[in-house]
Parts: C-alpha cells; structure tokens; sequence
C-alpha cells in the first residue's frame, strides 16, 4: 500500500490518497489534477533514488527537492505557507516541508526486497512532437517536458516502414523515417501523412500511444545496449548494496579466514560465503533491471473522439495487468470513467456471464482508486464494493439535461 499526502500545494488545501494499482483524479480545470500527478510521480522517482542510494544523498540539501518536483515538474508559483508532502510505502516513509525546507526520510528494514521500475510522466504537451515540425530545435529547460521529447526520440526509431506500429483500432499505422528523420502516418486507404499534417486527435495520441508500447513491450523483450553511463550507475548501485549490507560483516572477520570472492556487474568483491556472494547479485539485478513501469498520464483523452477514448482505457487496462506496477491518470473526460467503471463490473459478473466475454482488461474494483477533486480536496467516487457511484455521472449530466428540459417545455 502507498499512500500520498499533500497540503496547501498549489489549488491542493488538502488531499490524502491511498493509492492501488490503477489512480484516477478527474475534476474541472485548474483544480489541481495535474499537481496531484505531479507531485505522485516525484514521489515514487525520489523513493527510486533513494533505495537505489541506500540513503538521503541528494536529499539531504532541500534545493535538490525544489529542483526536482517544482521545476521540472512545473510547479513554481504552487509552494505557499503550509506546503507540505508525505509519501510512504513499504520501502520507504518521507515528508517534505516546505517551511522547514526538510527531507525526512526514513527507509524500512523491508527496503532489500525492492524491484526497480521505470518512472514515466507523459504531459498533456506531448503533442508539441507531432505539432511543430522543428521541435528537435527548440530549447527546453529541464522539465517533464524536455524528459518525455528525449524519451519519444530515443523510442520513435524503434518504429520504421518494416515495423510500422498499428495505433489502438483505429485503422492507423505510424513510422519514423530515418533518412528523412519524419515521422509519418499510414492511413486505411493507404495514404502517407506527414504527422505535422494529421489530425489533432492523431498528433496527441501517437506520441502518447507510442511510448506507452515501448513501456508494455520493447523495454522488456528488446535487449536495448548497454552504455558508460548505466555502466556507471550500475556500478554505484552495487557500491551501495555491498556497503549497507555486506562490508560490515565482512570487516569482522579475521584476515586469517577464508573469504569468498564473486563476480557481480564488472566487478568482484569480497563475501563472508557463496551464499551472500548469490543474494548480493539477485539484489543488484533486482536494482538494475526494470522490472515494471509506473506511468503518469496526463488527460489522455485529449482530442479524442469518446469511443477512442473507450479503447484507449480498455487497452490501457490490458497492458497494466500484464506490464505496470501502476498507472495514474488525471483527466476532465467522465467517458474514461464509464469505460473503467465497465472493466471493473465487468470483473464482478465475468463468472456470471453465459456468454464468452473478452476478459484482458476487466480490472478488480481493488485494484482501482478513483477521485474528484473538489475544492481542493479529493473525494472518494467509489461505493463499498469499488465501482464508481451512479450518482457522480448522474450529477455530471444533471445540469445539462435540466438546460434540454426548460428548453424543451417552450419548444412547440
């Protein structure tokens, strides 16, 4: 279980959320969606760097805080009196106080039987690629955003006219061309598109929808080359296990006795036995290799049409219980609501159904934490048993269909 805390952050007076497996916030804009997401996903790449650290390290100076979740993740102007963070899971509890300018950390004795993930935000400006021919050129500061155009032009050559990527149902393929270095868009009737010319519904979904396919697949089955820099950090995060967990036993025995020497990464080191030697090295694999992604996603609806929008949360579902550790989304639509609403009722009576139903992303209703955000607090839109309250999408529409009706009484 991980749970989230935040105080007087931007439009956030106050929120306290026990996250699962798949998060939803929806709410109007300018509520503080994206800050909740924000600030969720600083969270679990601090709790990362922490247990890959085995300590405070960057942490201990409180700018290192500021420069990782307020400037790179946009927030400057959010931090007022009060602002507050506190994060924990099994591996680690931190609050960050923005008053105090503190980090206090405490790591759990659980913190060795830690997977390391791939922590990925998406931002609504992911279309900015798509939209702007010459976006290679533009200077960004170190933001979410300039992170996910390095992340989209490391993968879009993953995809060429030999491996072209089929997006959602929608009867469209886009590849990159290495020669011309564009990327394109196959339609149905066989015409080529330049991206910069698709549609907009295009243009933000194929930048979204093509790293999300790097997440659910290419990052586990290709094997992507090894490079001095993750050499570098790998043998720092074995520097890090061998201190905390095996040097001082080994400092206290003699010189006379007999040690055991392993190979881990490029390195051999010293051990008390063989069977520390192997637990070492399950350890550093277990620190070095993903072993699953964590995915913010920011309104992947945008300029979707709603039945896309539908698909987009069912395939989302069916790479999650396959490939995530978590997924958190923030969006206005409430179509991705009833589409997630779907998927976990339809878990509840898939034993039920006579008839053959696709089961792949049907989702436990205790797997899914769903929100609102209102007034800058977060109210729970689950019942008891997980789904999400009839009377929210009543409520949604009630406004709407109470214009039609007064209307309607003068309409001939």
């Amino acid at each position: 279980m991980k749970k989230l805390v935040i105080e007087n952050i931007g439009p956030i007076k106050k929120a306290e959320l026990d996250l699962k497996r798949i998060n939803v916030v929806i709410g109007p804009q300018s509520a503080g969606k994206s800050c909740i997401l924000k600030i969720a996903c600083f969270c679990a790449w601090a709790e990362k760097r922490v247990l890959l650290e085995q300590g405070k390290n960057g942490f201990a100076n409180f700018d290192y805080v500021f420069e990782n979740l307020v400037v790179f993740h946009k927030l400057d102007g959010y931090i007022h009196s009060g602002s507050l963070v506190e994060y924990q899971s099994d591996f680690v509890h931190f609050t960050c106080d923005f008053d105090s300018k503190k980090f206090d950390l405490t790591i759990s004795d659980n913190c060795w039987e830690y997977k390391r993930g791939k922590i990925s935000y998406i931002p609504s400006e992911r279309n900015l690629v798509a939209a702007i021919p010459n976006w290679f050129e533009v200077k960004f500061g170190n933001t979410n955003i300039r992170n996910f155009i390095s992340d989209w032009n490391g993968v879009r050559g993953m995809y060429n006219s030999g491996n072209m990527l089929d997006v959602l149902n929608l009867n469209v393929k886009y590849f990159f061309d290495n020669e011309s270095s564009r990327d394109y868009v196959l339609l149905k009737d066989g015409v080529k598109l330049n991206l910069t010319n698709a549609s907009s519904g295009l243009q933000s979904v194929i930048p979204m929808w093509a790293y999300l396919n790097f997440l659910f697949n290419e990052q586990y089955s290709a094997k992507l080359p090894s490079n001095i820099v993750s050499d570098s950090e790998n043998d720092t995060v074995l520097f890090h296990i061998y201190e905390k967990r095996y040097k001082k036993t080994l400092m206290q025995i003699t010189a006379d006795e007999e040690r055991f020497f392993g190979k881990i990464g490029r390195l051999t080191l010293p051990f008390i036995s063989k069977e520390d030697h192997l637990e070492c090295k399950r350890l550093y694999e277990n620190f070095t290799s993903t072993a699953y992604s964590d995915v913010y996603l920011e309104e992947p609806e945008q300029n979707l049409f709603p039945q896309t929008q539908v698909e987009l949360v069912q395939s989302l579902l069916k790479n999650t219980s396959r490939h995530l550790d978590g997924l958190f989304v923030a969006t206005h639509s409430p179509y991705l609501l009833y589409a997630i609403n779907n998927c976990m009722l339809g878990y509840m009576v898939k034993d039920k159904m006579q008839e053959e139903i696709p089961t792949d992303s049907l989702v436990n209703p205790c797997d899914v934490a769903a929100w609102e955000l209102r007034d800058g607090t977060v109210v729970s839109l689950q019942d008891e048993d997980g789904l999400i309250r009839g009377n929210y999408f009543d409520r949604v529409m009630k406004r709407v269909m109470n214009e039609f009706s007064n209307y309607a009484s003068y309409y001939g």
